[in-house]
């Protein structure tokens, strides 16, 4: 009994940590989607009835100013004005640093100066030193 409770607060914390940032990235689609639909329903009306013109346009004017944004955002110009909006915004928020540094890390590309423990072989074994 002991042994299943850790295993339940683990399986339902990876739970949320995995299900709550998908569930957040639709809501936020759906909202920008929501803001579109003046845009693109006049080229809708155009459209048969039968087909959600309004819906699809939004979800596919949304997917191409994305695509361009990450066209843009490899360009050198791109990475600088992110960097600039990093530096001159983002990092004033709190917890900004240590979110991005705990993202990097996890992700392998840390750019930080971090302590890591030497590696020392001893009799074919390799221990911390």
């Amino acid at each position: 009994m002991k042994q299943a409770r850790p295993f339940v607060m683990n399986a339902l914390i990876t739970g949320l940590i995995t299900v709550v940032p998908v569930y957040l990235g639709f809501l936020l689609l759906f909202k920008a989607m929501e803001s579109v639909l003046g845009v693109v329903s006049p080229f809708a009306q155009l459209l048969p009835e039968w087909l959600p013109a309004e819906n699809l346009l939004a979800l596919l004017l949304l997917l191409i100013v994305c695509f361009l944004v990450g066209v843009a955002a490899r360009t050198a110009a791109g990475r600088a004005a992110r960097e600039r909006l990093e530096k001159s915004l983002f990092s004033k928020l709190p917890g900004f640093a240590l979110l991005r540094s705990l993202t990097q890390q996890l992700t392998g590309r840390s750019e930080d100066k971090v302590w890591k423990p030497a590696l020392i072989e001893i009799e074919d074994a390799l221990v911390p030193g």
